[in-house]
């Protein structure tokens, strides 16, 4: 296994420090108490659709937590779109994993599987309910995976309600959508209950991230091993 990154000063690569002024009358944001919390580690062999779903998660995490403590109305729509990018990210690494395991249990059917196909189909598309079609089509041709090589009825529920509040990533995004006639994604002011269905996407990204990834991951592992 390669070994953890360190982290220290010296590490940093490039500095925005000499290249970008800042107001005087803007606050910084609270310096950390330890040097080296100042420093963020990002690519290498580590970083994948998965690893960095799971960060979407804890952003969310954290930001519906503030939320609670203290409600906000600025953070619900950002709170929102932070889980729902942590589950299509998520469910882009599964469907990738999937495919592979399906080739090596023996797949020969009509459609194209390959790494090039697989990810020509996921640049192409932000809409959850076409990746979960795609995920559980997948997991349908592996030999022996999970409860019926499918995809549970209460995270299809929750699929499903997320593909028709955002099917294509931008209502969580923007104010206004459409290009020929942009209109306000919510030109009617409501009530909802921010915490039922926060905590719904937060349960549907956990599952994702550390039940069916973690399967999926071990499933991968034993086909290497030969089992």
């Amino acid at each position: 296994m390669e070994p953890a990154p360190t982290r220290g000063p010296g590490d940093i690569l490039c500095s925005m420090s000499d290249e970008i002024e800042v107001s005087d009358d803007v606050p910084d944001l609270p310096r950390p108490k330890h040097e080296h919390h100042e420093i963020a580690i990002l690519g290498g062999r580590g970083e994948d659709d998965l690893s960095i779903a799971g960060g979407y998660l804890t952003a969310g995490d954290l930001v519906a937590t503030r939320f609670f403590e203290s409600p906000d109305d600025g953070l619900a729509i950002p709170v929102l779109y932070l889980y729902r990018h942590s589950i299509e990210l998520s469910l882009k690494w599964l469907v990738r994993i999937s495919a592979r395991c399906a080739l090596r249990d023996g797949y020969e059917g009509e459609e194209r599987l390959d790494s090039e196909r697989i990810e020509e189909r996921l640049r192409n598309t932000h809409n959850i309910r076409q990746l979960a079609d795609c995920l559980e089509r997948y997991l349908n041709l592996l030999s022996n995976f999970g409860s019926n090589n499918r995809i549970d009825p209460a995270t299809w529920k929750t699929l499903k309600w997320l593909d028709s509040e955002d099917q294509y990533g931008e209502a969580y995004r923007y104010a206004v959508i459409g290009k020929k006639q942009p209109a306000p994604v919510r030109p009617t002011q409501e009530n909802i209950n921010f915490y039922e269905q926060v905590n719904a996407l937060h349960q549907l990204a956990v599952s994702l991230q550390h039940g069916y990834a973690t399967e999926l991951y071990e499933y991968e592992q034993f086909q290497l091993q030969g089992f």
